[in-house]
């Protein structure tokens, strides 16, 4: 739906901002509310700003050199509604009386596009005097130049009209549009963040600041930069923070919101918590339900809610069988209940599941040790040893090993 919003005058825009643009191929005589009647243009204007994409109809009247600019219901969207709020906006110029052409912005050369940014009303911040537009007929046969009605600052006043439009793109429009040369170059930076946060924390934090430098809009960045603040440097209001501009900046971002779950969690805002891993859940996109799932069950098991714990835990590897750290949660919560069997059931499922996790062999170990399995129990926890890096634990395993009086045999000749 579009409604006339009389505080715009214009949709003043850098060509990069432009998704689409459409001009009518008549000058249907119109009576638009307010206004002079008489014969009218039509442009349809896609743009992408910050917070996603807009669809707007801008009317120009040529006789009287007025405007009307109309603003959808539905503020931004995501690119991928881009398609219908344009076709809504077509159609909507269409019952006017309008046939609109698409003049293919994007596929023009960057002068043309220049050209259409300078003279295309449009674009500009009021509406240009109808002699100063080409192709439209002066008033009375005369070129009438007519100044602003009224206002002066006129750049401040349509900053301030954009901004209390909830779209804000002219006044972000310098401040954060981003060249195609910078998003690649922050995107390579991002890259190599990813790649070493479990190797090089400083290393990948620096990455990623780079990246940001270079685009501020990359929600991906600031998520990255929210894990590192919150588990390898502990800086848990920093890393609100960054989890809370790459949720501003992207939604759904459920790998975001989960995350920004773990931190409350780590700070016991347990509520918190279980309220975000609900919303990431409520993403029928999400590609890892199972991890917010758990983390909901192990939120509930803080708080000293078992049932709902093992509810959710249990999903967890149901979702996803191959979840390690959910057999791990469900062995521990089971074993705090004294539920020995099911305990070491998860615990065994834990190892057959994880083969490549030291713990798990530590665990399940000491499950072979108290059915009496002790050859099992040694291979174990040999196996502990062989693949841990954490010192305390091979030191452990290895201890476990010894009072088993368990050898490695000599390899066969």
């Amino acid at each position: 739906m579009y409604t006339i919003d009389d505080r715009l005058r214009g949709l003043p825009a850098v060509k990069e901002q432009v998704v689409q643009l459409y001009q009518s191929l008549n000058q249907p005589h119109l009576a638009v509310p307010g206004k002079s009647a008489g014969p009218a243009t039509a442009y349809v204007l896609g743009l992408r700003g910050p917070s996603g994409f807009a669809v707007f109809v801008y009317l120009y009247l040529s006789d009287s050199g007025e405007c009307a600019v109309y603003v959808p219901s539905s503020g931004t969207v995501p690119a991928d509604k881009y398609q219908a709020e344009e076709a809504e906006a077509l159609g909507f110029v269409e019952s006017m009386g309008f046939i609109m052409d698409n003049l293919n912005f994007r596929g023009r050369p960057a002068d043309e596009q220049e050209m259409f940014i300078h003279s295309a009303p449009v674009f500009q911040r009021e509406p240009p005097a109808p002699s100063a537009v080409p192709g439209v007929p002066s008033v009375g046969g005369q070129n009438v130049s007519k100044p602003p009605t009224g206002r002066s600052g006129g750049v401040v006043n349509i900053g301030k009209l954009f901004s209390a439009f909830c779209l804000a793109l002219v006044t972000s429009s310098c401040a954060h549009w981003v060249s195609q040369e910078n998003r690649d170059k922050a995107q390579s930076h991002y890259d190599l963040s990813v790649s070493l946060i479990s190797r090089n924390a400083q290393q990948a934090f620096s990455e990623v600041n780079q990246a940001l430098e270079l685009n501020p809009q990359l929600a991906e960045a600031w998520h990255v930069k929210g894990i590192l603040l919150h588990h390898s440097f502990g800086k848990f209001d920093e890393a609100k923070v960054a989890y809370d501009k790459a949720l501003e900046l992207k939604q759904p971002f459920s790998e975001a919101t989960t995350n920004l779950g773990n931190l409350f969690m780590d700070m016991k805002r347990f509520d918190e918590a279980i309220g975000l891993y609900e919303k990431a859940l409520n993403d029928v996109l999400y590609g890892a339900p199972f991890i917010a799932h758990g983390n909901m069950g192990w939120a509930y098991y803080r708080k000293g809610d078992t049932k709902n714990a093992l509810e959710h835990l249990k999903a967890s590897v149901t979702i996803n069988p191959k979840y390690c750290l959910g057999y791990a949660q469900l062995g521990q919560v089971h074993g705090e209940l004294d539920q020995q069997d099911e305990s070491c059931r998860n615990y065994l499922r834990y190892r057959e599941s994880c083969p490549d996790a030291p713990d798990a062999h530590h665990r399940a170990g000491l499950c072979d040790l108290r059915a009496g399995k002790k050859d099992e129990a040694a291979k174990s926890f040999e196996t502990c040893v062989e693949k841990t890096t954490n010192l305390d634990l091979k030191e452990l395993c290895l201890k476990l090993k010894d009072q088993l009086g368990a050898t490695t045999p000599p390899p066969s000749k």
